[in-house]
């Protein structure tokens, strides 16, 4: 999965680990996808 370490970079703080969308805040579930995988960012650096 490659991307997720980048939205970090960008300022934004939220992640979809299903369609790798960057997100400002955290959502219940995907607005693009519908997933309800939704991380911190700095979780997934660790």
């Amino acid at each position: 999965m490659s991307g997720l370490t980048d939205s970090e970079d960008d300022g934004l703080p939220y992640v979809c680990l299903a369609c790798e969308t960057a997100l400002e805040v955290q959502h219940h579930n995907c607005p693009v996808c519908g997933s309800f995988d939704i991380r911190c960012s700095k979780w997934i650096r660790e």
